[in-house]
């Protein structure tokens, strides 16, 4: 008998599989009619089940998602993100009211979806989610968190799986704050006592609304649990210090600062990627680890893609691409001297005198102007 991994097709809760499902030795899970009964089995046939090549219903099914494949339309990247976004949103209402189904796994494909935006382009991947740093939308906010964990992780070396596992606490990782992240980013008062009490606990909450989902991964979870420690012992919820906190919690930690701080609130501008960065950078080897808050920085450029930039010609531009020579990335330009928005954007030079960087701008400012972000990464006209 020949198997492949059971292939995604919708089956719900009280459904008949419509083929025998085996474990990976060759063993029958359930029969081909059993009625799946919860959403843990369903979660365990699709994580351990297999299924036989020369099954009819297998290659029926099949074949019909072959022929979708080749007819469906294409997204276009920023449509792939706010689908994301999208999804992620649901996700964390259901984790809040507790009444989703293979939740777990819906976390994981964003993951993925994710890593492999990462993979095809990254700083595409960053700059659509850094040019929509403009609002105070969580599912969006986690999203970016969740790519620039790829800033870190990779060049430090973390395995496949402690990635994946990583991302996962950043699409999860203040979803228990999901009813009251709006009202606290537009609130101008001081935080009431519900307010500061739902901050305090809000680790500790989003960990088990992620266990009560059916999430075992102690990387996901103490991820989440531990994003607001600290390595010098002053965070919270149970004051680790050093080596204590995972190497997947402090890097969470970064990128959780980083992703707050150059997105508004109502009490002050967003602020720009130059200055964020500057506050990490004072911080390192105090409050946050310096090894990775020092790569972060470094990687990650003053001029991160989705940057928009004031030249000394008087246009403005985007930085598509992180520079290879310092502080000079690529560079698009946007906007003319008489600010009127291109039709197609155009390449800038940053080392040419003539239109360097005088200034980062406000994306909030001027991202009406933009109309499709995809084009901002094409190779032509």
């Amino acid at each position: 008998m020949r198997f492949r991994p059971m292939p995604d097709i919708p089956i719900a809760v009280g459904d008949a599989l419509p083929f025998t499902v085996f474990d990976r030795s060759g063993q029958p899970l359930l029969v081909k009619g059993h009625k799946v009964e919860s959403d843990l089995m369903l979660a365990r046939l699709y994580e351990r089940g297999v299924v036989e090549d020369s099954t009819p219903g297998v290659r029926a099914e099949l074949a019909r998602a072959e022929e979708a494949q080749r007819t469906k339309y294409v997204p276009r990247p920023s449509e792939r993100m706010r689908d994301t976004e999208d999804e992620l949103t649901l996700i964390h209402r259901d984790l809040i009211a507790g009444t989703g189904r293979r939740t777990r796994r819906r976390i994981v494909d964003l993951a993925r979806d994710l890593q492999d935006a990462w993979e095809r382009d990254p700083e595409q991947a960053m700059g659509l989610l850094q040019l929509e740093a403009i609002d105070h939308r969580l599912s969006r906010r986690l999203m970016h968190a969740a790519l620039l964990t790829q800033v870190i992780s990779i060049p430090s070396g973390l395995d496949e799986a402690a990635r994946l596992s990583l991302t996962c606490a950043a699409l999860t990782f203040d979803v228990a704050l999901s009813n009251i992240s709006e009202t606290l980013a537009t609130q101008v008062t001081p935080l009431s006592e519900v307010q500061w009490r739902a901050i305090q606990s809000h680790t500790a909450e989003s960990a088990q609304m992620l266990q009560r989902a059916g999430v075992t991964d102690e990387r996901w979870l103490s991820a989440v649990l531990d994003h607001h420690e600290r390595v010098d012992g002053t965070g919270y919820p149970r004051g680790l210090s050093g080596e204590a906190v995972s190497i997947e919690a402090r890097i969470l930690g970064i990128v959780d600062m980083y992703t707050a701080m150059i997105r508004p609130r109502a009490y002050r501008d967003a602020q720009s990627a130059r200055v964020a960065l500057r506050d990490i950078f004072l911080e390192r080897g105090q409050r946050i680890d310096e090894r990775l808050a020092t790569l972060f920085i470094k990687e990650l450029g003053i001029y991160p893609p989705g940057t928009m930039v004031r030249l000394a010609s008087g246009e403005v531009a985007v930085a598509t691409r992180r520079g290879l020579e310092g502080p000079h990335p690529q560079l698009r330009c946007v906007i003319s001297r008489d600010g009127t928005p291109l039709s197609y954007p155009q390449p800038r030079d940053s080392r040419n005198p003539s239109t360097a960087i005088v200034e980062v701008v406000s994306a909030q400012q001027y991202r009406s102007a933009l109309g499709s972000l995809n084009v901002l990464w094409s190779k032509s006209p």
